[in-house]
């Protein structure tokens, strides 16, 4: 569809993530605004950034609060904090002027309601399942599925979908159990996958400018417990009797970060392994283009990752964590697996590839055919068609 009958259009996302930090809320934005849309983005505030700023045509407002990630408590009265202040700033921004759509990304999904005013004046919402709710619920508070806070959850879930008028799911076991266990219309259901944004995160040229005589193993990733990059530290001891110039980075921050470096300085390895904190998404594609095989350790199925997909953009042969929602998009020879947790049999895998060049390279090129089949050229139209349908506009 043409910009000149777009550009009246008013969307907004909201996300409880900074912009433009948050790689895919920004992907999605600049996608809609390139598209000829009116975009505006409400999401929490960073220290340092303006209540207001323009970014690439994407218009930012921010909300600010203090908040606490350490138990079920805090986390609620954060969401609840968020969704106050997001309700109001959706209401003005409706009395000024009319949404035509609004994107609502989880987690928290309850988010969703903070719709309720500006859909009673005729706007449509878009329940964006980013995260596999229960499961992140279940791993992060060490809770079963059959716990009454877990079906609580479920409960919510199921309410977001049928209020939403349409849904947008990034994992295909999510897609399943919507239709099979909560009963969602296929027709309200959309499966876009959380791809890369190659107008940022370049591809080419893939050769790495600074490559050395290690055998590099890379891990692009939050530092949080549940991605298991301890395992890949466990696993790296049983590597060097074979590979003694072997080096890991770690790229990417997060709150386990400190208990990963103790663990790196307890078993002697810190002269192997490369720590580099936050960096920006742009210098993302160095790290992966430098590695000769690529690492997702993943503990939990708690959502398809995107490291994975990045690793494949790039034609890097992976080792990953064999987990239900991987296994179930990824039925192609183009991946390793391993049982999550498991040092040994993941150091075995990457030995496998170590001795075996011409088997990382094939996996690699099958990563890269895999991927041709999901780039953002085609997710991206998947994304805007839901647009174009709740607006009744021919593409």
């Amino acid at each position: 569809m043409s910009k000149e009958n777009n550009k009246k259009k008013r969307v907004c996302i909201v996300r409880q993530k900074p912009y433009p930090w948050q790689r895919n809320m920004r992907r999605n934005a600049e996608t809609l605004s390139k598209e000829g849309y009116e975009v505006d983005v409400v999401c929490i505030g960073l220290k340092g950034q303006k209540k207001f700023e323009i970014m690439n045509g994407v218009n930012v407002h921010r909300v600010y609060y203090s908040y606490h990630r350490n138990k079920v408590f805090w986390y609620l009265i954060d969401y609840s904090v968020f969704f106050l202040m997001v309700s109001l700033k959706l209401a003005w921004l409706s009395l000024r002027k009319r949404l035509d759509v609004i994107e609502v990304c989880n987690v928290p999904d309850f988010l969703v309601f903070t719709t309720i005013f500006p859909k009673l004046l005729g706007t449509k919402v878009i329940y964006y399942m980013f995260e596999k709710t229960e499961a992140l619920f279940t791993a992060s508070f060490g809770v079963s599925s059959n716990h009454l806070l877990t079906r609580m959850v479920r409960c919510l879930i199921k309410l977001c979908a049928t209020f939403a008028n349409s849904v947008i799911v990034t994992d295909v076991l999510v897609e399943k159990q919507l239709l099979e266990s909560y009963h969602v219309r296929s027709d309200k259901i959309t499966l876009v996958l959380n791809v890369v944004d190659e107008s940022v995160f370049k591809l080419e040229p893939s050769d790495c400018t600074e490559k050395d005589d290690y055998f590099t193993l890379t891990i692009v990733s939050g530092t949080l417990k549940r991605y298991g990059i301890q395992t890949m530290i466990k696993a790296f001891p049983i590597l060097l009797k074979d590979v003694p110039k072997l080096k890991l980075n770690i790229v990417g921050d997060g709150e386990y970060l400190p208990n990963l470096k103790k663990m790196v300085n307890a078993l002697n390895i810190k002269d192997h392994v490369n720590f580099t904190g936050y960096i920006p998404y742009e210098e993302v594609p160095q790290y992966i283009a430098c590695a000769d095989v690529c690492i997702a350790p993943m503990l939990d199925d708690v959502g398809t990752p995107n490291k994975v997909l990045e690793y494949f953009a790039m034609g890097k042969a992976t080792v990953s964590s064999k987990i239900p929602g991987l296994v179930a998009l990824i039925n192609c020879e183009c991946l390793v697996y391993f049982q999550p947790g498991d040092e040994v049999e993941l150091a075995e895998r990457i030995l496998e590839l170590y001795h075996n060049p011409e088997k990382r390279a094939a996996l690699g090129a099958l990563a890269k055919e895999f991927y041709g089949q999901y780039r953002w050229s085609t997710m991206g139209q998947k994304y805007l068609g839901v647009y174009r349908k709740l607006m009744g506009i021919n593409a």
